[in-house]
């Protein structure tokens, strides 16, 4: 019952008892004295008779009227704290940290889990019902698939993974973009990032991969190799950029054979030999490549010499091919040596 509805119908009983009580008692002594403390107050009986009910009702209307506005201001604070809630929710969504303050225990609990949690919503989750939740759940369903969004209104951190990721989608062979990923990037570090690195890796001339001193991988200068082995590719390199890549490397003997037999077909002939023949004089792992493309370009008698300066239990593959090159069997280079 509402408290205009308590009202009325408590002034209703009240009329009703007052009247009926006025209706019953002699008009000779419908009127009572009370003297207290030295002062005298005469009204009728059935004013008297009504005032203990009129006194308890403006004590229960008070009553209620206290727990009314507070129940007002307490259901305020919950839609404010709950409000707050979503925007620390939504931002935890979009990989931001915020701090938000909170007056209740209750939501102070619950924004400590919030901070801790890291959210990745499935594309077949439900939605929450929430707009601005279910909106930031697109979002990231949305650059998850590859799709460039316009993130500016969220005003993100130039740093934040979501951003970079969705320039990544924005333009994935575009250098500028590519750039203002990896200009937030001091380390390799970050899904976002590496992506970005290798997509410059696949666009960008060795000069602009340079410029970002990133310590290049095996797996980086391999990349670097084919496009430039690639004919199609107009990507280059000089002699000298090849051999700073492969000894800048952490090339075991497996990678310099793999650099090997990418650039056998993409340099001359002299210049594959020579780059190689330093490169083995310098580091022993690369002394198999260096076999490796003596073979390939048939200078059996320069391998043959190479081969008998060492020990015999050393390169048994190539003393196995020199062998059946000696007996006029042709085997390929590669079938033998895997």
């Amino acid at each position: 019952m509402g408290i205009r509805a308590y009202l009325f119908f408590s002034f209703l009983l009240l009329a009703i008892v007052g009247i009926y009580t006025y209706s019953i008692i002699p008009s000779e002594s419908a009127y009572y004295t009370l003297t207290m403390f030295g002062r005298s107050l005469e009204l009728p009986i059935a004013v008297w008779f009504i005032i203990p009910s009129l006194v308890l009702l403006i004590a229960s209307v008070a009553h209620m009227v206290f727990y009314s506005i507070k129940n007002f201001f307490t259901k305020r604070l919950m839609k404010k704290e709950y409000e707050t809630l979503l925007s620390e929710i939504r931002y935890a969504l979009l990989g931001e940290e915020k701090d938000f303050e909170y007056k209740s225990d209750s939501f102070k609990a619950l924004s400590a889990a919030v901070k801790r949690m890291k959210f990745n919503p499935k594309s077949e989750d439900k939605r929450t019902g929430e707009k601005e939740v279910d909106e930031i759940y697109e979002i990231l369903e949305k650059i998850r698939d590859g799709v460039y969004v316009d993130l500016k209104k969220f005003r993100l951190r130039s740093d934040n993974e979501l951003l970079n990721q969705n320039r990544l989608n924005f333009a994935k062979d575009d250098k500028k973009s590519i750039g203002e990923v990896l200009k937030h990037c001091p380390a390799l570090e970050g899904e976002a990032c590496k992506k970005a690195f290798k997509a410059l890796l696949e666009v960008a001339s060795y000069a602009e991969i340079k410029s970002y001193k990133y310590k290049l991988t095996s797996c980086a200068i391999e990349a670097l190799l084919k496009r430039f082995a690639d004919q199609e590719d107009k990507f280059t390199l000089t002699v000298e950029e090849i051999k700073e890549l492969l000894e800048s490397g952490d090339f075991g003997s497996e990678e310099f054979l793999t650099s090997a037999r990418i650039l056998k077909t993409a340099l001359d002939p002299d210049l594959l030999l020579k780059l190689y023949d330093n490169l083995q004089q310098k580091n022993y792992k690369a002394t198999f490549s260096y076999l490796y493309i003596l073979f390939e370009l048939r200078l059996i008698d320069k391998a043959r010499e190479f081969l008998d300066g060492n020990e015999d239990s050393e390169f048994e593959k190539f003393r196995i091919l020199l062998f059946l090159r000696d007996n006029g069997k042709f085997v390929d280079t590669d079938y033998l040596i895997c």
